[in-house]
């Protein structure tokens, strides 16, 4: 079949609902647009409307996926390898930049043209005009009221220059959360080693081009990885793609025909060239699903299983948010089996060559270095025949080159840079200058002054006992505890010093060669997150054997939600997100569905809503693809009776064996541990009830308890933990929290009511900002709540209860009662009532109590309309188990909840809580443990950064003057002096208080005109006073100076990181930056040195005495001794103390009997005198 044919008109799947004959194109379309209550319905267009489709309702669910189980290899034909050794993927239609265009025929062809057969020229990409008149037509006005306030204001559209950096970028920057749908691992995760990764190592030669293939070949069918070219081999786009072929778009609304163009010279895929938001780029994939991946898609929007084989489906990152969303997807048709292929294999194979090209220039692989060279050549003569002597880069052209490949370093240091390569002073480099050339960016001085240090003889190398000695000591590692292991590590950086070597290494005793480490291998080494990683590694050994209320465990809240709270979009590609990055309690929030399924949303809001088998499908699907250890699905029930029987049947059904439906041992009456649960899914719900009438459809419960007596009408405060900003200022996503307000509930209740009166709200329901719940905990009414009338709460059905094995749902009344005793409760508490509690002495006591013993579930207030969160370490010092947070928004709450369960066996998403926190205290110390504290002391040297992402729509011309801002995070209560520190700039509160909410912060100075490798070499000590040393966190943040000269931190963030103080390693560690949506840049990395001390008790005195100063002498001498004589020196200060204070005494009382002795002696004179 033609690539330009149409597909025949799609066959619809039967449908419940009638579909009225359309009249009209117009009327087509408007029978495809659900009819709502609201009256923000947008008007379709008829002159893009395609009526080969037939009418029909709306998907249930707006964007959901397959169903069916995991499976390594797709349903659709085999997927083709691209290979070739061409570098340079297309010619592009730009002229030569940066030199001028040779003149005169060449008199050989360089060896690595694409044939003619495949030097297509592609249509021309749209020119900045075009794009900026295209981007200046705005929505339109009922487009920007339905989208929000503040999406509207939130959202920046991408500026010109922004799109031309992105379509000369040679590679992404950021590590997508990319996963193919033939099961292949996910590319570009935050433990991804370059140069230690097979799957992205350079290519030590070029696979030969087959002569007249203008389609690839097909590989095993078993290893469709073994097609991926490494970055010395480009790939073949087939001429098709380059010209366009048709595919059929799919939308809820309507299908259409369109032509879809891939550009390889900008590495992006449009369908309207004059449309910016028509188009993505390869680099933003995250993921394409073909086959049953997609079904569910192909389900949702009712078309027929005949075109389930040319289905496919591409999720890609958003930039600008649109609708909040950080993902979009596109559905495609294609006409045939052959061309789903194309597409498919060719978007995944140059997604991963892309990724490879830029792994290995940050490997300084030369192969890697020649193949940007060669690509870079053949956009320049684009197609024209030339000679070597040809291939020459000018100053400008080695400029434009460098902010492809994301080098942005000052205009001075890359002059000098090409003048030191440029030997001949010809103005010019070719191949090899421009080899120099990168190596002497890539070069690393701070690196080197490491291996002065570590080798006995620098230009002999490091040898086995020295390479031992540096772990051991510098990096305060125990080497024999696996001695074996790190001896293949030496063995592995060796033989790659052996293979650049041109002289012989030197040889021992016996003759033999003496493997050593040279100065570029140590540096690699040093740079490697496999072998020198920031976060500690588990031991092999470590097994979560406690029981479950032991532990922290990793859990979302409104997992559904892509976005906001209140017009968000509901998706099972949330749960998908969530389990993949190791949650182990997700919640489902579940509602009647018209056609008797129930359904997932935020009720009696203006999210969307995803079906509750798409959900549950989902989660068997993925629940345990990061970690072994048991998922809690914590469903929030507001279904009739009838329909949670539906709800019982999908879960047994669909997670089969999986799902725990008795308890592993019938006596017991504690927990079991996660190590017996592994691969078990355990249910949160209420227990069951038997219905006092029969099952039947019941009316719709119109406003339950709320979430939060806090209020979105008062003024938030802003706590003094902000979370990092986005430098385009895309939202406001600080962690806040709301004032007490003795009217709260009636403003909230007003601001509801009067959103219903207005259409606002669908359904005609009134109802609180958050999704009623039954498992709310607060006994006042919540808004929109009618107080006359007492409505009881839903019971849950006994099929549906009785999964409830492990945890099940109690609503709280006291601690006192029995069923806040029995092992297997849960409670769930709002943010805002779990403080309440705590007020009460007595009752925190008894709350501290329960959760040593049972669980219990903390939830943000339903007032976070914006989806921000809370401080968890609020929750973890008292117990909480499942600090639940909407993982939607990258603020400091996940962030600290990532840290949290980041490192060794942490990762599993449960975390062994302190023992002070698991051991039931004893009447006799309670009063003693209230006050014992710890000193925690540490010391953290800032060295260098490198290749710090620049701010969105930053021009190229214009050099970052980055700082970074150290903040210190822990769970006590806000003092005065709790925390002290020296180095850098202190930024910390005036008043010097520091606690829950109130970081320690300081700064490093400004560093001008460097982004690219700035040495700050700032050192920064601190003490800390803290109950919990396990809860402490420290938060790198990377900002940029408006002026190079003052400090504003409100400017947005460039990059940030956090970590549990625990988890990090000492010595030398490169830390990763993640943005402010919570990705990993691929080269943006902090150089730190890290030393930690043993913490140590602080006794009753200390703590109560409030000497700062004494405290910051005795935090700094700890850095210069050995545990063994800290604790000496503690106890001898402490007897010193002891008896300072015992001479005191003594002196004061002989002082006293000289004073009585000398008034008896002047008596006695007086006396004498009379």
């Amino acid at each position: 079949m033609s690539d330009t044919s149409t597909p025949p008109a799609l066959a619809l799947a039967p449908t419940p609902m009638p579909t009225p004959t359309p009249a009209s194109p117009a009327a087509s379309v408007t029978s495809l647009v659900p009819s709502r209550s609201s009256s923000f319905a947008r008007r379709p267009r008829k002159q893009f409307v395609d009526t080969s489709l037939a009418s029909t309702t709306a998907p249930s669910s707006a964007i959901s996926l397959s169903s069916g189980s995991a499976s390594p290899m797709p349903t659709s034909p085999r997927l083709f390898a691209l290979e070739t050794t061409n570098t340079s993927m297309q010619p592009s239609p730009d002229g030569p930049r940066g030199r001028a265009q040779p003149s005169g025929p060449s008199t050989s062809i360089a060896p690595l043209q694409l044939p003619d057969a495949m030097r297509t020229t592609s249509p021309p990409p749209p020119s900045a005009m075009s794009e900026a008149v295209a981007l200046s037509k705005g929505p339109g006005l009922m487009r920007r009221i339905s989208r929000g306030a503040a999406n509207k204001l939130s959202r920046r559209r991408p500026s010109s220059s922004h799109v031309r950096d992105r379509d000369h970028s040679s590679g992404p920057v950021l590590m997508r959360g990319r996963s193919d749908s033939y099961g292949n691992s996910e590319l570009g995760r935050g433990d991804d080693d370059f140069d230690d990764n097979p799957a992205v190592e350079p290519a030590e030669g070029f696979v030969g081009w087959e002569p007249g293939r203008e389609g690839p070949t097909s590989p095993s069918r078993g290893s469709p990885a073994s097609a991926i070219p490494g970055p010395g081999v480009g790939p073949v786009v087939p001429a098709s793609l380059q010209k366009g072929t048709v595919l059929t778009k799919i939308t809820k609304k309507k299908k259409k025909t369109l032509k879809f163009v891939l550009d390889i010279d900008t590495a992006k895929v449009y369908w309207d060239p004059t449309k910016p938001s028509k188009r993505f780029y390869i680099d933003d994939i995250r993921e394409i699903r073909v086959g049953s991946d997609a079904r569910n898609y192909r389900e949702d929007f009712q078309v027929a299983a005949e075109y389930e084989s040319r289905w496919f489906t591409i999720l890609y990152a958003d930039e600008a948010r649109t609708k909040g969303r950080p993902v979009k997807s596109i559905h495609l048709i294609a006409p045939d089996d052959h061309s789903l292929i194309l597409w498919t294999a060719t978007l995944e194979i140059v997604s991963r060559y892309r990724i490879g090209m830029m792994a290995g220039l940050a490997a300084q692989s030369d192969v890697s270095i020649k193949a940007h060279w060669h690509r870079e050549m053949g956009r320049r003569f684009a197609g024209q025949t030339r000679t070597e002597g040809d291939e020459q880069l000018d100053l400008d052209g080695v400029e434009s080159l460098c902010r492809s490949l994301h080098i942005n370093c000052a205009q001075s240091y890359l002059r000098a840079q090409f003048a030191m390569a440029d030997r001949n002073n010809t103005g010019s480099l070719d191949l090899a200058g421009f080899i120099e050339f990168i190596r002497r960016l890539k070069e690393r001085q701070d690196l080197r002054v490491i291996y002065k240090a570590a080798a006995a003889d620098e230009e002999r190398g490091i040898d086995l006992e020295e390479f031992l000695g540096f772990v051991r000591e510098t990096q305060g590692v125990d080497v024999d505890a696996d001695r074996s292991h790190w001896e293949t590590v030496f063995d592995k950086y060796a033989k790659r010093s052996k293979a650049k070597e041109i002289v012989p290494p030197p040889s021992d005793a016996e003759g033999e060669p003496c493997p050593r480490i040279r100065s570029e291998t140590f540096a690699a080494y040093l740079v490697s997150s496999s072998f020198n990683p920031a976060l500690r590694v588990s031991a092999r050994s470590e097994k979560l054997d406690r029981p479950l209320n032991e532990y922290y465990i990793s859990s979302s809240h409104n997992t559904y939600l892509l976005g906001r709270q209140v017009a968000g979009e509901s998706s099972i590609e949330a749960y998908i997100r969530a389990l993949r990055r190791g949650c182990r309690c997700v919640e489902v929030d579940c509602w009647d569905g018209a056609d008797g399924r129930p359904v997932v949303n935020h009720g009696r809001t203006l999210t969307s809503k995803v079906l509750f088998s798409d959900c549950i499908a989902t989660i068997s699907k993925y629940a345990f693809l990061a970690t072994p250890y048991p998922l809690i699905i914590s469903l929030e029930v507001h279904c009739c009776p009838e329909q949670q029987v539906v709800m019982a049947d999908i879960l047994k059904a669909t997670l089969g064996d999986r799902l725990l439906l008795d308890p592993l041992m019938t006596n017991a009456l504690v927990l079991p541990s996660p190590e017996e649960l592994k691969y078990r899914v355990l249910i949160k719900v209420k227990s069951g009830e038997e219905p006092e009438e029969s099952l039947g459809v019941s009316e719709p419960v119109v406003g339950r308890r709320h979430r939060s007596v806090s209020s979105p009408l008062t003024q938030p405060l802003t706590l003094d933990v902000s979370n990092v900003g986005d430098v385009s200022n895309a939202s406001n996503t600080a962690i806040t929290a709301s004032p007490t307000s003795t009217s709260s509930s009636e403003l909230a209740a007003s601001l509801w009511s009067n959103a219903t009166s207005r259409g606002a709200i669908t359904a005609g329901t009134v109802t609180s900002a958050s999704s009623a719940t039954d498992d709310s905990d607060t006994k006042d009414g919540g808004p929109g709540v009618e107080r006359k009338k007492k409505r009881k709460p839903s019971k849950i059905v006994r099929p549906l209860g009785d999964l409830g094995v492990y945890t099940r749902g109690q609503k709280y009344v006291n601690f006192a009662l029995p069923e806040s005793k029995s092992y297997n409760h849960v409670f769930s508490f709002a943010e805002r009532t779990f403080e309440g509690l705590c007020r009460d002495g007595d009752v925190k006591a008894q709350l501290d109590k329960h959760n040593v013993r049972h669980l219990m579930r903390v939830y943000p207030s339903g007032f976070r309309i914006n989806s921000s969160n809370f401080d968890p370490n609020k929750f973890w010092r008292r117990g909480v188990q499942m600090a639940a947070l909407n993982w939607q928004t990258y603020d400091l709450g996940v962030q600290m909840n990532d840290a949290m369960f980041a490192a060794g066996v942490d990762r599993t998403g449960y975390v062994l809580k302190p023992e002070t926190l698991r051991q039931p205290r004893r009447r006799m110390d309670a009063d003693l443990l209230e006050t014992e504290k710890k000193l925690v002391t540490f010391s953290i040297e800032m060295i260098s950064a490198q290749q710090l992402p620049r701010p969105r729509g930053w021009s190229s011309d214009r050099s970052l003057d980055p700082y970074i801002v150290l903040e210190f995070f822990c769970a006590d209560d806000k003092a005065k002096g709790a925390a002290t520190g020296e180095g850098g700039l202190d930024a910390s509160a005036r008043n010097g208080m520091s606690g829950i909410g109130l970081p320690h912060r300081r700064r490093t100075k400004i560093i001008q005109g460097n982004g690219y490798n700035p040495i700050f070499n700032d050192k920064f000590h601190l003490s800390l006073e803290t109950k919990f040393p396990e809860l402490v966190f420290v938060r790198w943040t990377v900002y940029n100076s408006t002026d190079g000269r003052s400090y504003g931190d409100k400017n947005g963030a460039l990059a940030t990181y956090t970590a549990k103080l625990s988890s990090l390693q000492q010595g030398y560690r490169h830390l990763p930056l993640f943005d402010t949506r919570g990705e990993r840049f691929l080269f943006s990395t902090l150089f730190c040195h890290i030393k930690k001390t043993n913490s140590i008790s602080v006794s009753r005195e200390d703590a109560k005495s409030g000497k700062v100063e004494s405290l910051k002498l005795f935090g700094r001498s700890l850095f210069n001794s050995t545990i063994t004589v800290q604790r000496k020196n503690s106890v001898e200060g402490r007897k010193t103390s002891a008896e300072s204070r015992k001479n005191s005494v003594e002196e004061r009382k002989s002082s006293v009997e000289e004073r009585k002795t000398s008034v008896e002696g002047r008596k006695k004179s007086k006396d004498g005198d009379v």
